[in-house]
């Protein structure tokens, strides 16, 4: 897969910007933010979108209104002494893909092998998945006090 190489410009970034504040704005009014008209604007998102920069839209969702308050970081590593019949991770994926709580997932490198965000209606269920991921691997359980959401920013030379 050829890496894709962009380089926004200010005007770009001011867009973005815009957009992760309010990805349901109108071209108009994101156009009128950074100082463009509405179809610059729009061909400014568009060519984002085509690049690949802007890889989708997303609902922002607050688990604690839909009943959900326990809110987790599950950190995963995959027992080392356990042996599949498949590869591990086409064990463990639809386990969490089939999990109404797991949020999102992500395999990374490093001394673990996944993370796991999570929400929970109670206690109760909290611990059924938690000692149901156990007999997968290593699991750590970390519940989220607070959640800032920062924007991606241009990089700065903070030396």
């Amino acid at each position: 897969m050829a890496e894709r190489k962009n380089n926004p410009d200010d005007t770009d970034w001011k867009i973005l910007a815009e957009l992760q504040r309010d990805a349901r704005s109108s071209y108009k009014d994101i156009g009128e933010a950074v100082g463009m008209t509405r179809p610059a604007a729009r061909e400014r998102i568009l060519r984002m979108e085509e690049s690949g920069v802007i890889g989708g839209y997303s609902a922002d969702i607050d688990t604690e209104a839909l009943g959900r308050a326990l809110h987790v970081m599950v950190s995963f590593k995959f027992n080392s002494d356990q042996r599949y019949e498949r590869k591990p991770n086409d064990v463990l994926v639809p386990f969490l893909r089939a999990s109404a709580e797991v949020i999102r997932f992500w395999e990374i490198y490093g001394e673990l092998d996944f993370l796991i965000e999570a929400a929970f209606s109670s206690k109760e269920r909290m611990q059924e998945f938690l000692d149901d991921l156990r007999s997968y691997g290593f699991v750590r359980s970390h519940l989220i006090a607070s959640s800032v959401k920062c924007a991606v920013r241009p990089e700065t030379d903070n030396r």
